[in-house]
């Protein structure tokens, strides 16, 4: 892996503007790094209309969301959330992991790389957008000092995942 002349310090000091510019002048492929073993998770950032859930349960289809998520769900249960009974909180959360499975084109991607510099390395996050069978939109997010830092943010993330 190619090692770069400046210092890990310096690179860090430099504004995200800046920090991308010197990524494109000097790894010319880094977009193609963001690929493969680039991709390191995704999440889902969206909140969720409950309101607009729960008073249209039939034309969202709730209990059937819901029990898609909890094969165990007992039938009474199912009858007394179409009925208007109120949500558990494991049941909000089996709805929006039901929400959120079927919306693909909401979710972002985490992607990033390491890179070498003369006294060590960083770690780039970006984050990249669907553009369905034209690949990603990538967005560069910033500069992590260690890798466990990186995955420490993307482990903040709404309903992630790390790869």
């Amino acid at each position: 892996m190619k090692k770069h002349n400046i210092r890990v310090r310096e690179f860090l000091s430099l504004s995200n503007e800046a920090q991308f510019a010197w990524i494109e002048k000097n790894i010319s492929d880094y977009d193609m790094k963001l690929y493969g073993d680039g991709y390191l998770g995704a999440y889902y950032p969206c909140s969720i209309d409950w309101d607009e859930y729960l008073d249209n349960r039939e034309d969202y289809g709730v209990s059937g969301l819901i029990s898609s998520q909890n094969e165990n769900m007992p039938s009474d249960r199912i009858e007394e959330i179409d009925e208007g009974a109120p949500l558990t909180k494991k049941e909000k959360d089996h709805l929006a992991n039901a929400i959120a499975e079927n919306d693909h084109d909401s979710w972002i991607t985490h992607n990033g790389f390491e890179i070498n510099l003369s006294n060590g390395s960083v770690f780039v996050l970006f984050e990249g957008h669907s553009l369905g069978p034209g690949g990603y939109d990538f967005k560069f997010f910033g500069t992590f000092e260690t890798y466990e830092k990186l995955l420490a943010h993307m482990n903040t993330q709404p309903m992630g995942y790390l790869e």
